[in-house]
């Protein structure tokens, strides 16, 4: 049913390793500490805050549904459908799901690397481990899985910090995992391409392992011809 999950290439061990030490903990742009310009007042301001309050709401209840599973208090398939269930009641889409999810499982990562010796880094990999089925349930197209990516780089400028120098570490992760596709990333990485610098801080971090992606993308076609 999904060919091309199939299709994916897990990266190598060594691969990973090599790209996660490629990159130094505290490699940040001084873009990164830029906030995003806010866009100018007109009539529709309202309507977007609006729309940012429902969201953030939405988010909040995932979260606080996510955290009772976290203490058994859910099992996994009620958690889906208790979360199918928030999204039909404020009539929103699957993407807005995969984000919220998302946001609850990093959230945990977080909490988990504060209440214990494990490093962040660690805390996030067993948690994308442990969650990553239920992931997948809300990343079923490339537009979901990029909603995956954008959560996480507003996560990294804005909420949880945290994670920002991260982030070239992490988005292996999400590939092996299967949350995030090749063809996911790979989009993303060209819709930043004539962004503000800005908003490209986390492509640029990201460079080694998005060539890793284009050079393996472009063997399969040779193979393929």
């Amino acid at each position: 049913m999904e060919e091309w999950r199939q299709s994916i290439a897990p990266i190598p061990k060594e691969k990973l390793e090599e790209l996660q030490h490629a990159v130094p903990d505290d490699d940040r742009s001084e873009d990164e500490s830029n906030n995003p310009t806010l866009p100018d007042k007109d009539d529709s301001s309202d309507s977007l805050v609006e729309d940012d309050d429902h969201i953030s709401k939405f988010e909040k209840e995932v979260e606080e549904t996510f955290q009772r599973a976290l203490g058994g208090g859910v099992n996994r398939d009620n958690l889906i459908l208790e979360i199918n269930g928030l999204r039909l009641a404020y009539s929103l889409q699957h993407a807005d799901c995969a984000g919220a999810v998302f946001y609850s499982v990093m959230k945990s990562a977080l909490l988990a690397a504060q209440s214990s010796n494990d490093t962040l880094l660690k805390t996030t990999a067993d948690a994308l481990g442990k969650w990553k089925d239920l992931l997948r349930n809300y990343t079923k197209t490339v537009d979901e899985e990029m909603e995956i990516l954008l959560k996480f780089e507003e996560m990294c400028q804005e909420t949880t910090k945290d994670f920002s120098p991260l982030f070239p570490k992490i988005l292996p992760y999400l590939y092996d995992t299967e949350v995030v596709s090749e063809d996911a990333i790979l989009r993303w990485a060209e819709e930043k391409e004539h962004a503000d610098e800005s908003d490209k801080v986390f492509v640029k971090q990201s460079e080694a392992f998005i060539q890793w992606l284009k050079e393996a993308e472009e063997e399969d076609d040779e193979e393929e011809e």
